[in-house]
């Protein structure tokens, strides 16, 4: 069995340890104190928040993902569908249904995953005193018991309309909440900072600020060759720095380029710079019709600096040589397709540079002569 994990939240043995990290925000939690996690993509922030709830003594955990919210419905929605599915008991499900009972709530079981689920009528919006509702039904939840609450990818709040209406509201009763922890995670950082800095933002200074970055490689390069001796495969302490490299230091991406591997060799092999392509061309093979869709919808000038940054991450963007290696003369429409690049999320800005949000991408467009 292929012992990679990556695309899901691991825990346990499939959890690379974080020492550091897990102790930090164990400690928070035990403290009471609010976190806001940051990281890139496929950093782990996840993970790591479902293992320290596991080493964590008698806490229960409320997991909300607002991956791509788009209103203050999707969001009541939301929450309100992590707290069917954490809380079954009964009596709290008939509590909850009653409160809700102008958005004529229906309850039923889901025939696939077995999962309680909450539907609503669908001509009936959720308005923004709805959030306040639903928080002091998560404050009943923690009065019985060590509730834990996870906001992931919180800064996609932003995305609503009344975004600064929805985060007041939110703030307005967490911090009354005092028997409850918060962990709010996000992969955006200006739009983290901006809610948890900006000091007209009404969840300023209200929690602490952890930040997942890659892992350190004295301890995921042992990780990954214990993995891959699990299944009689070697593997040089050289060539897994070479993997982690390829993917760009990406947890997640490093897993899935190890996970390929694993698929293009066999028990008793030593894997070589052979087998690193081999896995790289599975990921090429699956994602071909993705990276082939973002082409269409880039201009030439974009595409000359998506080359131009797969091709080194040491040379600033706006620097002469990275304007020789684009072979465009202007400085300002560097910076336009740049702005582009980053509104479509295909690159990402990190400490004070840019980064693709997909390093195989990049190997893609490199491998292909663009």
């Amino acid at each position: 069995m292929n012992p990679f994990r990556y695309g899901q939240v691991v825990s346990h043995r499939d959890f690379c340890s974080r020492p550091l990290l897990l102790q930090q925000l164990i400690n928070f939690a035990e403290s009471g104190q609010n976190v806001f996690l940051q990281g890139e993509r496929r950093t782990g922030k996840t993970s790591l928040i479902f293992e320290a709830v596991r080493k964590l003594s008698g806490y229960k955990l409320l997991y909300i993902d607002l991956l791509e919210v788009k209103t203050i419905d999707d969001l009541c929605r939301r929450m309100i569908t992590s707290i069917v599915r954490s809380e079954r008991r009964i009596s709290f499900q008939k509590k909850l249904l009653s409160a809700l009972s102008h958005l004529r709530p229906s309850l039923s079981i889901d025939p696939i995953t077995g999962f309680p689920t909450v539907s609503f009528d669908s001509r009936i919006g959720m308005k923004p005193d709805t959030i306040e509702g639903i928080l002091d039904l998560i404050a009943e939840l923690g009065a019985k018991k060590k509730l834990l609450v996870a906001f992931d990818e919180f800064q996609d709040v932003l995305n609503i309309r009344e975004s600064s209406l929805a985060l007041a509201l939110l703030r307005s009763r967490i911090q009354f909440q005092s028997n409850i922890t918060y962990f709010f995670a996000g992969s955006v950082r200006n739009k983290m900072n901006g809610i948890f800095t900006d000091p007209e933002s009404p969840f300023f200074k209200s929690a602490a600020s952890l930040e997942v970055g890659s892992i350190d490689s004295r301890t995921f390069m042992p990780f990954l060759r214990k993995k891959f001796a699990s299944g009689k495969r070697r593997i040089s302490t050289e060539t897994v720095a070479a993997v982690i490299r390829m993917a760009g230091n990406i947890p997640g991406d490093v897993q899935e380029l190890c996970a390929c591997i694993w698929d293009a060799t066999s028990a008793g092999e030593s894997i070589t710079k052979e087998h690193l392509a081999a896995g790289l061309n599975m990921i090429f093979a699956r994602e071909r019709k993705a990276y082939e869709a973002t082409l269409i919808n880039i201009t030439g000038q974009q595409l000359r600096c998506l080359v131009a940054l797969a091709k080194t991450d040491s040379i600033k963007t706006l620097s002469s040589e990275f304007l020789e290696k684009t072979g465009i003369h202007s400085p300002s429409s560097v910076q336009a397709a740049l702005k582009r690049l980053v509104k479509l999320k295909i690159i990402y800005r990190h400490q004070g540079s840019y980064k693709l949000a997909n390093p195989f991408f990049g190997s893609w467009l490199i491998w292909n002569g663009y």
